[in-house]
């Protein structure tokens, strides 16, 4: 998700260009607001944000196991059917600009038109789920960054373990990050089995030999260690409210649909 918004060598989508702007926005944000607002301003926008995630994604996504949602409602409004000669400009322009959307990083072998309308769900849901991601991890960081202090009386081994241990959590974090992504893949980290069944064997080696659900479990660790590096309990608190979140979607939305 990072390399394909971020890398300029990649093809972008409307949906890329989109999150970009909005992330930019959050920057020049915090770049301009007095010194005194940041940490509330983020505060905030990171709130909405996991609350989109977790709420927001959960609901869909919950709905969508358990009633077909999202399936359901491409079928009635039919918005990858092809419009016939007498639709709308409407109509006409909507289909364009998702087929085009769909598309964009598909390879030659797929087909807008011919693939089930489950697929195209799916393709179309991981659009919301990386904006919302990207803008719950960029609001992280800003908030993050306000929080930051310099812990008075600290002497320097403090501060240098502080930010050993912080910069560890955080490169660990991300090794279990790609570790997980290299297991599941894009089907099951964008939840492609809440859409459809894909015929495949996964070989859950590497971090999941280690713990169970690592993308949310030990795959938090670097919120922890942000915390410890901007030194601020305030941050910290904030990880844990957000982490008890995580674990709130696991159990509501992900594990009934494993036992589904």
């Amino acid at each position: 998700m990072v390399t394909a918004l971020l890398d300029p060598r990649k093809p972008k989508s409307i949906a890329d260009i989109l999150t970009l702007t909005i992330l930019t926005f959050y920057v020049a944000l915090y770049l301009i607001l007095p010194s005194n607002f940041r940490r509330w301003t983020f505060l905030g926008i990171y709130a909405i944000s996991r609350l989109s995630y977790n709420g927001g994604l959960g609901y869909l996504l919950y709905q969508q196991s358990f009633h077909r949602l999202l399936t359901k409602w491409a079928a009635k409004s039919r918005i990858f059917n092809r419009p016939g000669p007498n639709a709308s400009v409407v109509r006409r322009t909507t289909y364009g600009i998702i087929k085009r959307e769909l598309s964009a990083k598909m390879g030659t072998d797929y087909t807008f038109e011919t693939v089930p309308l489950e697929y195209n769900t799916w393709l179309l849901f991981r659009r919301v789920v990386d904006l919302i991601l990207m803008s719950d991890f960029t609001s992280y960081i800003l908030f993050a960054v306000a929080c930051a202090s310099i812990p008075e009386n600290q002497t320097m081994a403090l501060h240098v373990g502080r930010w050993a241990a912080g910069i560890f959590l955080f490169l660990f974090n991300l090794w279990v990050k790609l570790d997980a992504h290299r297991v599941v893949k894009d089907y099951a980290w964008y939840w492609g089995d809440f859409f459809f069944l894909e015929d495949l064997e996964l070989c859950f080696d590497g971090i999941f030999e280690l713990v169970p659900h690592p993308m949310y479990s030990v795959g938090y660790a670097g919120y922890y260690g942000i915390s410890l590096m901007a030194a601020s309990y305030t941050l910290l608190f904030v990880s844990l409210a957000a982490h008890a979140c995580q674990f709130a979607f696991l159990f509501i939305v992900e594990n009934p649909r494993m036992s589904y």
